[in-house]
C-alpha cells in the first residue's frame, strides 16, 4: 500500500499511530465543519442525539459539554471506540452517553431512538447513500434531522489522498437521495464551493 492510500485508509477507519495521527489531523482541518454541524443540529436540552464515525471522541465532548442532551456514538474502528471512550469517560460514566461499534448501515440502534444525528466526513466511506440513509431515517424519531457534513466533490477531487476508497458525490447527489429514503433535503454552504452541511428532515411516512 503506498502512502497515499495508507493516509487515506487511515481516514477511513483510523487504527494504531496512524489513526492517533489521522484524527488529530482531522479534529484540527475539519474545525469548521464541527462549528458548521453544531449550528445546523439547533440542538434542544430534551434532545437525544446520535454521532456516526465519532473518531477519537473530540465533536462529542464538544457538545457533551455543552448540551445536557443524552449522546450515542458509533464507529466502525475498536481503537476509535477506546480513543473516544477515554475522552468522554466522564459523560459515559455519568450515563449521559453510550458509545459503540457500528456504521451508518447498521447502528445497533432501535427504531425511533433518537432525535438528532450527525456525521462529518464519513459519507464517502458508506456501501451506498441509500443503505446510510434508510439506516439513518429508521432510527430517527418522526420529524428527526441528521446533518450530514461533507466536502464538495471538487475539493476532494483536489486531495490527493482521495484517490482511490472515496465515493465523490455532487451536491445534487445527496439531495436525491434523502428525496428518495423519506427526508426532506436542504443544504447550508459552511465554504461555499468546498464543504456544506446536507440537512435531512424525517417525513412522516416514506423511508
Amino acid at each position: 500500500m503506498g502512502l497515499t492510500s495508507y493516509i487515506g485508509e487511515q481516514f477511513h477507519k483510523p487504527t494504531g499511530f496512524g489513526g492517533r495521527l489521522a484524527t488529530f489531523v482531522m479534529n484540527k482541518q475539519n474545525w469548521r465543519q464541527y462549528v458548521g454541524t453544531e449550528a445546523a443540529l439547533e440542538l434542544r436540552d430534551t434532545d437525544s442525539v446520535l454521532d456516526i464515525g465519532f473518531g477519537n471522541g473530540y465533536l462529542l465532548n464538544r457538545l457533551a459539554g455543552r448540551y445536557p442532551c443524552r449522546f450515542y456514538g458509533i464507529d466502525i474502528s475498536p481503537d476509535m471506540l477506546a480513543a473516544a471512550s477515554r475522552r468522554n469517560r466522564r459523560h459515559t460514566d455519568g450515563g449521559k452517553m453510550s458509545l459503540s461499534l457500528g456504521s451508518a448501515e447498521q447502528t445497533g440502534l432501535a427504531g425511533g431512538r433518537v432525535d438528532k444525528a450527525y456525521t462529518v466526513n464519513t459519507a464517502y466511506f458508506w456501501t451506498s447513500l441509500d443503505a446510510g440513509l434508510a439506516e439513518i431515517w429508521r432510527v430517527l424519531k418522526p420529524g428527526g434531522v441528521f446533518v450530514n457534513t461533507v466536502y464538495s466533490k471538487a475539493m476532494l477531487d483536489s486531495l490527493p489522498v482521495t484517490k482511490s476508497g472515496y465515493a465523490k458525490y455532487e451536491l445534487d447527489e445527496y439531495l436525491a437521495a434523502g428525496a428518495r429514503n423519506g427526508f426532506f433535503a436542504a443544504a447550508r454552504p459552511i465554504v461555499e464551493g468546498r464543504s456544506y452541511c446536507v440537512i435531512y428532515t424525517k417525513q412522516e411516512t416514506g423511508g
